[in-house]
C-alpha cells in the first residue's frame, strides 16, 4: 500500500507515470524468489525493490537484474554482498537500545529480565540483544536467561510459560520478535497474570496484534520498523535513482517507531487507515 500510494503521489505530480508491480514467492523460497525476481525482469520492470529470502541466494538474482538494467536496491532483508545501490532497513542495534532504555525508564534501576530471540545467532536478531544489553547497561536490570522460539510461535509460547516456572519471580521480558504473541490470547497464561501484576515486557514490531496488547496493559513498549515505508519510500528513493541520478549509501537508515500507551491509538488509527504519513505523537 505504502509503494502504490507513492507511485499515485509520483504519477500525479508528473511527468512520468509510476506503476507499481507487486510480486512474492508464496513461501519464503530461495528458489521461488529467484524465479519470481527473473520474472520481472521478463515482464518489463524498469527497477526493483526486493525483500531478500537469503543473503547469499539473492546475490545472482539481484546482480543479474542490474545487468540487464534494472537498478536494484533491498529493503527490510538484504543481500550485502550484491551490486544493490542501497539497502533501507532498520538499524537493529539502535532499535535493541531504545528497547533496553524503554525497560530502564519503567523499570527503575533494579529488576530480573529474561530476553526470548528467535533463530539463534540471527545477525538481525544478534544486533538487537546487543543493542538491548548496551540499553539497560548501568543499570541494575539483570538478564537472567535467553531463550530461543526458531521463529516458531508455538515454541515462543512454549518456552516463555517454561522461563515463568522456572524465574516466577521475573520482573521483565524483552521479545526480540514477537512470535508468541501471534498464538491466541491465553496461550500464556503465566507470562499474562504476571504482566497484569506489574511485570513488563518491551516487544519488537508494532504490528495491530501487539498494539491491542499494549491497551490492555500487557506489553508496555514496542520498538517497530517502518513497513508502510519499506513500500513508500523504496518507491521514491527508485524513482530518484532513475530520473534524477540520486546516489546513496550502502546503508539507508528508515528509522523506527516507539509504541506505548502513550500513542497506541494513534498507531492503531495508522494501521485502519493505511496512512502512516502523519507523524507519531510522543511516547512519553
Amino acid at each position: 500500500v505504502g509503494a502504490e500510494t507513492k507511485a499515485a503521489e509520483l504519477t500525479a505530480a508528473g511527468p512520468y507515470e509510476v506503476e507499481i508491480m507487486y510480486s512474492g514467492s508464496v513461501a519464503s523460497d530461495m528458489a521461488e524468489q529467484a524465479r519470481v525476481m527473473a520474472d520481472a525482469v521478463t515482464a518489463g520492470a524498469e527497477a526493483m525493490g526486493v525483500s531478500c529470502n537469503d543473503p547469499t541466494g539473492c546475490i545472482d538474482p539481484i546482480n543479474d537484474a542490474i545487468s540487464q538494467g534494472l537498478p536494484t536496491m533491498t529493503w527490510d532483508s538484504d543481500a550485502p554482498d550484491s551490486d544493490r545501490f542501497t539497502y533501507l532497513g532498520v538499524d537493529n542495534y539502535e532499535g535493541g537500545l531504545a528497547a533496553g532504555e524503554l525497560l530502564v525508564q519503567y523499570m527503575g534501576e533494579e529488576g530480573q529480565v529474561a530476553l526470548l530471540t528467535g533463530v539463534p545467532g540471527a545477525f538481525n536478531l544478534e544486533e538487537r540483544i546487543r543493542g538491548f544489553t548496551d540499553g539497560v547497561e548501568g543499570s541494575n536490570l539483570e538478564i537472567v536467561t535467553t531463550v530461543a522460539c526458531n521463529d516458531d510461535i508455538n515454541l515462543g509460547v512454549q518456552v516463555v510459560e517454561e522461563t515463568m516456572q522456572a524465574y516466577p519471580d521475573l520482573d521483565g521480558w524483552f521479545f526480540v520478535g514477537l512470535w508468541p504473541l501471534f498464538a491466541d490470547r491465553g496461550s500464556m497464561p503465566l507470562w499474562e497474570e504476571a504482566a497484569l501484576a506489574g511485570m513488563q515486557t518491551v516487544a519488537f514490531d508494532t504490528l495491530p496484534v501487539e498494539l491491542e496488547y499494549v491497551k490492555d496493559g500487557l506489553l508496555y513498549g514496542l520498538v517497530g520498523q517502518k513497513y508502510w515505508g519499506w513500500g513508500y519510500d523504496t518507491t521514491q528513493m527508485i524513482y530518484d535513482k532513475i530520473v534524477n541520478g540520486a546516489e546513496y549509501e550502502s546503508f539507508t537508515n528508515s528509522g523506527m517507531d516507539i509504541v506505548t500507551a502513550k500513542n497506541v491509538d494513534a498507531m492503531a488509527e495508522a494501521w485502519e487507515t493505511q496512512d502512516f504519513t502523519k507523524p507519531l505523537p510522543p511516547h512519553n
